[in-house]
């Protein structure tokens, strides 16, 4: 399988232009500048280069890697003419929804890893065609296109740069002026540990950017308990170059208050960073580092930047000698359509158990997963360790017992579209309408 590229057409300035013979020049432009932004695919190839392909989808048209389709992709498995992309109005004058339609053809297109002959996209929907995977996205696709590079431990996607990334270099650049306290909001897992490792590296502060955090910065101020012991503690980090704080979420205010306070006043030329739940988003707190110029650095859940999953997935791989011609299309649609309650640690737990109990297998797949993958809204991080669990089966029936039969409300309820919802209760079997009569019960 070849690093493929997605095909732009001859002459179009724009990502992925919809060529339209009859038209006349003038609508053409007019078409090829709406192809900036609206609906569109966010596709990645497997093993991909890197990169983030946009591919807008205009008005429509069909999808293959003949030079006769309107929106061509080039990769491995994609039929000449390989489907048929629609943007149709839910009412009309309403807003638009994109039906897919496969051509009959033998790879077939899948959605959320159940194959479909004709389907409407969500969304966030994952969709695969032959030897490539997109994220459906519903508006400004524009801003996908770009590489996806593993920066200093960091995955950087097309996006990321205009949100959380530029924070942290503005972050990191103030601290080689010396301020350096800074407020790492995030849920657990998250990454918030590589970025505080990114900016101790950015500051020389070697020893603290050592993914060990080793040495004695690591301080969790619950378990420290009383002023003394803090004290002694924040003075042996703070003469080895800094600190980092957590456990204030546990703390009632005047504790956490104090903490902070003896932490400012005493770090002198030293590095703090104060790591922050996003349940225990502090306002106090945050506003008392503001004022002492600290920066505020919020790492967005691996939800919100899902299409930076196959080349987490990849990168992981790679550092624990797995090739990514090893890897194949279906397992990082695994990887990327999964939910991820324990986030970033979670996935490069799975990753390094696969390659190590695998270690002799030429190509990994979905069959070599060591443990089975949480669909995406189907399961909490509170829920992640406790012991009976429901079903996917059994959850899907819950909701839709509880909202009265209604996919809509059950679908809201479980995070997932409503044609997601419907293909889900297809693959296991369960009868929508019988659930809809024990509701109204």
């Amino acid at each position: 399988m070849t690093n493929a590229a997605i095909k732009r057409p001859t002459g179009k300035p724009v990502p992925s232009a919809l060529r339209a013979p009859t038209a006349g020049a003038t609508g053409a432009r007019d078409r090829n500048l709406a192809n900036d932004r609206g609906p569109g695919f966010a596709f990645l190839l497997a093993p991909h280069p890197g990169r983030i392909r946009a591919m807008a989808l205009g008005h429509g048209g069909t999808l293959g890697r003949s030079e006769e389709a309107d929106l061509l992709l080039d990769a491995p498995g994609v039929a000449p003419l390989h489907a048929r992309v629609e943007l149709v109005p839910r009412l009309p004058g309403g807003p638009l929804e994109i039906y897919i339609t496969d051509n009959g053809t033998p790879s077939g297109i899948y959605v959320s890893g159940m194959r479909a002959s004709r389907t409407v996209l969500s969304d966030g929907d994952l969709l695969r065609i032959g030897g490539a995977i997109a994220l459906v996205v519903d508006k400004d696709i524009g801003t996908y296109e770009g590489a996806v590079v593993d920066d200093g431990g960091i995955v950087r996607g097309p996006r990321s740069k205009r949100g959380w990334l530029g924070t942290l270099d503005a972050a990191a650049a103030a601290g080689r002026e010396g301020k350096r306290v800074v407020a790492i909001v995030g849920r657990p897992g998250c990454g918030r540990r590589s970025a505080i490792r990114r900016m101790a590296a950015a500051w020389g502060l070697t020893a603290m950017a050592e993914p060990s955090d080793a040495g004695g910065f690591d301080l969790d101020v619950e378990a420290l308990g009383g002023d003394d012991a803090l004290e002694r503690a924040l003075g042996a980090a703070f003469a080895k170059g800094g600190a980092v704080l957590r456990g204030l979420g546990a703390l009632d205010a005047a504790r956490r208050d104090g903490v902070v306070r003896a932490s400012l006043a005493r770090r002198g030329k030293a590095a703090i960073f104060f790591v922050l739940d996003d349940a225990h988003d502090d306002a106090a707190t945050l506003g008392a580092l503001v004022r002492e110029g600290g920066h505020r650095v919020d790492v967005p859940s691996i939800e919100t930047r899902r299409e930076e999953i196959p080349t987490l997935v990849r990168t992981r791989f790679e550092k624990r000698g797995v090739g990514g011609n090893r890897l194949s299309i279906e397992l990082y649609e695994a990887f990327a359509r999964a939910a991820w309650p324990g986030e970033l640690e979670e996935l490069v737990e799975l990753v390094d158990r696969i390659a190590d109990a695998h270690a002799e297998v030429p190509r990994l797949g979905p069959e070599h997963l060591v443990r089975p993958l949480s669909r995406r809204g189907g399961r909490q991080a509170s829920e992640a360790k406790a012991e009976g669990v429901a079903s996917d089966a059994e959850k899907i029936r819950a909701a839709l017992v509880q909202h009265k039969g209604s996919v809509a409300a059950a679908a809201r309820a479980l995070h997932l579209s409503r044609q997601a919802l419907y293909r889900e209760a297809a693959r296991l079997g369960i009868d929508i309408r019988r659930a809809r009569d024990e509701g109204g019960q």
